[in-house]
Parts: C-alpha cells; structure tokens; sequence
C-alpha cells in the first residue's frame, strides 16, 4: 500500500459563515430594500410611516406596486425629457418601482412573513410618492 505524501504548508480553508445565496429571499428583499432606501434619499423623499409588522393569519396581504413613470400613460417627462436633471429624476423613479416590484414579488410567495408584507408596503409608497416628481418635471 502505497502511503501519501506529507502536506507541507497548511491548507486554506474558509472562514466564517457562506455568502448569502443570491435567489434567498431574504437577500433579495435585502438588496431591493437597500437600492430602494438611496433611491428614495436621491429623490428627496421621506420614509413613509412604516407599519408594524404585519401579523398574518393565514396569509398576509400583498399590494400590487404601481407602474414605474415611464409605463405610466400621460407621463411626458418619462417618455423623453431631454433635461439631464428629469431624467436624473425619472431614472430614479422607474428604480424605485422596479424595486418594489421586486419586494412584493418575494412578498407574495412568502405571503406568511409579515416582515417582507411590511417591506412592500413601503416600497409601494415610495413608488407611488416618486413617480409624479417625474411626470411633473419641466
């Protein structure tokens, strides 16, 4: 029986807990709600009052975020405004319901987690709150 060779410098091994797995939904409600929060700091906008946690009995009720500007019918600034700081604006707008989409799609398949329905709740505030800053810019 042939016998193995000595390892001569220890192996490196990994440290510390694994990354969190990009389809967790958890990590997704994370990231959305983080790039929702600058967003909505880049706008100008105020948190709006966030709801405690909602208790879900045996589901919890999910909203259905609106449009972003630019599919919001009658929205001129969003279909081509040329001004760097509108579209500036509707950029960060679209991101804010793109993110709330986002949140509430989670939320919906994880309809018994108050924590994801409360989450949403917020982002569709600040959707609805951020897309008339871009239809009504000059």
């Amino acid at each position: 029986m042939m016998q193995e060779p000595p390892i001569d410098r220890p192996v490196d091994t990994a440290s510390g807990p694994p990354p969190p797995l990009m389809d967790d939904p958890q990590t997704t409600v994370d990231h959305a709600y983080a790039d929702l929060v600058a967003k909505r700091h880049d706008l100008g906008l105020v948190a709006p009052k966030r709801n405690a946690d909602e208790t879900c009995s045996p589901v919890c009720t999910v909203e259905d975020p609106p449009a972003g500007p630019s599919h919001t019918a009658g929205c001129a600034a969003a279909a081509g405004s040329a001004g760097s700081t509108c579209a500036a604006t509707c950029s960060a707008a679209d991101a804010t319901c793109d993110d709330a989409a986002k949140i509430c799609a989670v939320a919906k398949q994880q309809n018994t987690e108050g924590s994801f329905a409360g989450r949403c709740h917020e982002a569709v505030a600040t959707c609805t709150a951020a897309t008339p800053l871009c239809c009504r810019c000059p």
